[in-house]
């Protein structure tokens, strides 16, 4: 009996790690799944459905948490490394894709092989070779993101990339330059503080940021990743309403949860899935994370020793919430 009840746990775990303290309890679940370069979380409280993209899938996709289905809207134009919901425009979407802004339509109840779109800018013009990644907007409606080389397998190009915001007049400001990989974008609940990822530094930034100008200043260091001796790259990253982060760690099969004032790193949750690339806190009370994972790249070995790589995860349980997330403010 007791051997019946060995095999049944370990075919649980694979799809449930549980971290006890106290009272609580956290389970991580596979929500959706297999994608390629699954990124950029994207919680849309209207209508409490988690929009995030498959890179090189070229697809922005929709996952509606209460029936577990996932549509998608496939776009032409390039890798799509970002995606989020534009204010007061429930079927529009901004978008990094290849290294264009664009404003996709669509509804996100079905599949769409070929999406409509428009370029609203263009970055990086006096380049080549590289591709927008991870981004988010801010408080007073302004996009932030950021680019990188595009990658050949595991092989990353070094300061190719800058970080950009785009304010409703369309024109990209570069605030970085140059970055490798631009990645993990928050802020702070008081919201004078941009915290940044560029992941190839191992390290956690933090600016000084005026929202109204959108200008950002005194950059520091407030968390190295190999100074705390954990594996991966810091990838996408997210804030809770106590003020600490949440950060994915790409080639680490975790989540940390650090204090940005003090530098600590407070708790680690960890995902069945090596390639862990980012977070966002969803549903109804701003409580579930969710974690994107990629698969891409991997052999059939390496699938069949990480047969969750590519899912979406929901973690519950770790008694802490999320802020809701900004929409793009486009003047038409």
């Amino acid at each position: 009996m007791r051997a019946c009840i060995t095999t049944l746990e370990r075919i649980c775990h694979r799809f449930k790690e549980t971290w006890k303290s106290d009272t609580k309890e956290v389970t991580v679940e596979p929500v959706a799944g297999r994608f390629g370069l699954g990124e950029g979380p994207h919680w849309d409280h209207h209508t409490q459905k988690l929009y995030f993209v498959d890179i090189f899938g070229q697809k922005i996709c929709r996952l509606d948490p209460a029936t577990g289905t996932v549509t998608y809207a496939f776009i032409e134009n390039g890798p799509v490394g970002n995606v989020v919901t534009v204010d007061d425009m429930p079927d529009k979407f901004v978008a990094g894709s290849g290294t264009d802004f664009i404003l996709i339509t669509w509804n996100g109840e079905s599949n769409v092989d070929k999406a409509q779109f428009k370029k609203l800018s263009t970055v990086d013009t006096d380049s080549s070779g590289t591709r927008w990644n991870d981004g988010k907007v801010d408080s007073t409606g302004r996009f932030w993101g950021g680019t990188m080389g595009i990658e050949a397998g595991s092989t990353f190009t070094l300061n190719k990339g800058s970080m950009y915001s785009i304010d409703s007049d369309l024109v990209p400001k570069q605030q970085i330059s140059p970055v490798s990989i631009s990645n993990g974008i928050a802020w702070n609940i008081e919201d004078n503080t941009l915290y940044y990822i560029d992941s190839l530094t191992y390290q956690v930034t933090a600016y000084d940021y005026d929202p109204n100008s959108g200008n950002i200043s005194n950059k520091r260091i407030i968390f190295d990743v190999k100074k705390n001796n954990l594996d991966g790259l810091p990838d996408g990253m997210t804030v809770d309403t106590e003020g600490n982060l949440w950060v994915a760690l790409y080639g680490g099969n975790q989540v940390i949860q650090i204090n940005p004032k003090t530098g600590e790193l407070l708790r680690s949750v960890k995902i069945p899935a090596k390639n862990v690339t980012s977070v966002a806190f969803g549903g109804p009370l701003l409580n579930t994370l969710y974690v994107t994972t990629s698969s891409y790249g991997l052999d059939a070995d390496q699938l069949k020793a990480d047969p969750k790589a590519g899912y979406i995860f929901a973690v519950h349980g770790l008694g802490v919430r999320g802020l809701l997330a900004n929409s793009f403010k486009l003047n038409v």
